[in-house]
């Protein structure tokens, strides 16, 4: 096709017409930045349930016409036909409402009569910017009561105005109470909550008074539910492990605590009444609880959000246990605070402790009553966490030590013996010599005395030590915000150098201390194996290039942890290289091993019944294995 010249300018200007206009249509900055902000928003609100379907939303009424009384008769009439008795109290204008105390404030609004935003006063900090810690994030998150009130169907608490009976609330020095009231049109009839807080309290009491409108919310038939959606706030340093140990708790009466998955989305619905749902979020939780029991099946999910800033997205929903009649009530408590093995234990309320992920069976009961005291005890004088980790691992090391001579001693014993062991794998070599070298191998132990596991029971001792410290350091809040050498938070990862970059599997900064306790692992294992003999069998993988393998993947695995915790493992392997290095040159003497070992083998050994069974069966097994040659042949 040929273009002639007008041809060509008209492409161009028809070109540069639509580059123009692009531009001159292109977002700015600022409205680029509020369209992300807008996005974030909409991916977490896509994360709550969706609230029931109403017929019509609440009014609020100007103050101007709240004084013409021809238009409020006029809107009475038109609410008392969509709210029944409580049309009245579908009109207002909505206000906070604080109840506080020197540990928590708490904002209601009068609109809903339930919590609104929950701060923690008594000096808990976010990391990025060093501000109060807020329990949710108030604007993606909502509390309400739903009810059914006859001929009218479901009533939502969150659509009506409750009369308070003060602006604001303090219980610092003396109990306060703050009653949320919800009037009707008849005086005698009304719903109201009723908080109580003390001082120096996490945890709000609520009783539900329902006076005279029982038949009206047919509690014969339906429950009154709350209904109870929050989402999380970054408050950590590494938002993927502070999303790691956020869930939704929950205890069934009768039962053990239970919990969501914490790894990502979950959801579940109880098969008995539940004492108390907890919205645990790292080192913080709200929950609440009921003595009573919640009735129903309790329906529960979490999700996790896409964004970088909100940690979990939970749900809950609930009965409360209120008995059918025209006038009644119920008591639960709300809990907003830290998840201090101490303050959990507090409240006096079943398995509630267990928010704080200690560990299973042994493990969890060594760090709740070994581990956690110890650190405890000495907080309470010495103020450097860092300090108390490195006295704390002094304490566990010597605990141990009688554990860790009982392995070297039994390693010194097969490196004795070691020269004897290889003389009769020379004696016995190939697959059809199998068995007369593990009979001949394990005559020698028996003359000798010599116990070829005696070395694993010490390591099996340890294993619940090792596991409990794995478990402690990234629950334990003590540790949280506490700085040591170069690690600003001890319960968060330390980093000596920010790569810029990602990293699969490791992250974009340098661990400090997993780099010391990585380089440490690998001495004493070199160590180790030197000092205890390897035998490895054809087929077998070789050890010393597991270990090393291992050792390496270390470095990954160990990255993003507490830096508490590889500090722990750090200090405890130095010690552990000490050790080894004085108990050979000063304690352990071969020559005298050796002794003790030719000593046993003049004296006579009796086979025990299991021996003899076993070495029957070895004879047993080669003669069969004998026949199916023979035959074979």
């Amino acid at each position: 096709m040929n273009l002639d010249r007008n041809t060509i300018i008209g492409l161009v200007l028809m070109l540069l017409l639509g580059l123009g206009f692009s531009w001159y249509t292109a977002p700015t900055e600022e409205e680029i930045a509020a369209e992300k902000k807008q996005a974030t928003a909409d991916s977490i609100a896509a994360l709550q349930p969706k609230a029931p379907e109403v017929k019509t939303a609440p009014v609020v009424v100007p103050d101007s016409l709240l004084q013409d009384s021809a238009y409020m008769a006029q809107k009475a009439a038109e609410q008392q036909s969509k709210y029944g008795v409580f049309g009245s109290a579908a009109i207002g204008n909505n206000t906070d409402v604080v109840l506080e105390n020197d540990k928590i404030r708490t904002v209601l609004h009068t609109k809903g009569g339930l919590f609104y935003s929950v701060t923690l006063k008594d000096g808990y900090t976010r990391y990025s910017d060093k501000k109060a810690i807020e329990l949710w994030d108030e604007k993606l998150s909502q509390m309400i009561l739903q009810w059914n009130l006859s001929g009218k169907g479901e009533m939502r608490s969150s659509d009506f105005y409750f009369i308070p009976s003060a602006a604001a609330v303090d219980a610092s020095s003396s109990k306060g109470t703050l009653s949320m009231k919800l009037p009707t049109s008849d005086p005698s009839k009304y719903l109201e909550l009723v908080y109580t807080l003390e001082p120096g309290a996490y945890a709000v009491a609520c009783k539900v008074n329902i006076v005279g409108l029982g038949n009206e919310m047919e509690l014969g038939s339906r429950s009154v539910m709350l209904d109870w959606s929050a989402v999380g706030l970054a408050n950590e340093k590494g938002i993927q492990a502070e999303r790691g140990k956020s869930s939704v708790y929950f205890r069934e009466m009768e039962e053990d605590r239970d919990y969501l998955k914490e790894s990502g989305d979950d959801s579940g619905e109880s098969e008995k009444k539940v004492n108390w749902v907890a919205f645990k979020q790292d080192y913080f939780s709200a929950a609440v609880i009921s003595d009573q029991g919640f009735g129903e099946k309790v329906a529960m999910d979490v999700k996790v959000p896409t964004d970088s800033t909100h940690t979990k997205a939970y749900h809950a929903r609930m009965a409360l246990p209120i008995t059918s009649a025209a006038t009644t009530s119920t008591d639960v408590r709300f809990f907003f605070g830290p998840n201090d093995f101490n303050i959990l234990k507090a409240q006096n309320v079943e398995e509630f402790d267990r928010i704080i992920d200690y560990g299973w069976s042994i493990i969890g009961l060594v760090n709740k009553y070994a581990i956690r005291p110890l650190f405890w005890f000495f907080s309470s004088f010495i103020g450097s966490l860092g300090l108390i980790i490195l006295i704390v691992t002094v304490i566990i090391k010597m605990v141990l030590f009688p554990v860790t001579w009982k392995n070297f001693l039994s390693g010194a014993k097969m490196r004795v013996l070691k020269p004897e062991i290889d003389e009769i794998n020379k004696k016995y070599e190939g697959k059809d010599a199998a068995m007369e070298k593990q009979q001949a191998i394990m005559a020698l132990y028996r003359q000798t005395g010599v116990n070829p596991f005696a070395g694993c029971i010490p390591v099996l001792l340890q294993m619940p030590i090792l596991y409990a410290m794995f478990r402690f350091f990234p629950a334990e809040i003590v540790l949280r915000g506490e700085s040591f050498l170069w690690a600003d938070d001890l319960a968060a990862y330390d980093s000596i150098f920010n790569l810029g970059f990602n990293i699969p599997f490791y992250g974009a900064h340098v661990s400090g201390f997993t780099l010391l306790m990585v380089a440490s692992t690998f001495i004493y294992t070199r160590m180790s194996m030197q000092a205890t003999p390897q035998t490895t069998q054809p087929g077998m993988p070789n050890m010393k290039v597991m270990m090393n393998i291992f050792t390496f993947m270390m470095l990954f695995f160990f990255n993003s942890m507490p830096a508490g915790l590889t500090m722990y493992y750090f200090t405890a392997n130095v010690i552990s290289i000490g050790q080894m290095v004085v108990i050979k040159k000063y304690f352990i003497n071969e020559d005298e091993i050796r002794a003790k070992i030719d000593e046993n083998k003049k004296k006579p050994k009796k086979k025990s019944s299991f021996s003899q069974r076993l070495e029957d069966m070895q004879k047993e097994q080669q003669r069969k294995l004998a026949e199916q040659k023979s035959k074979l042949k």
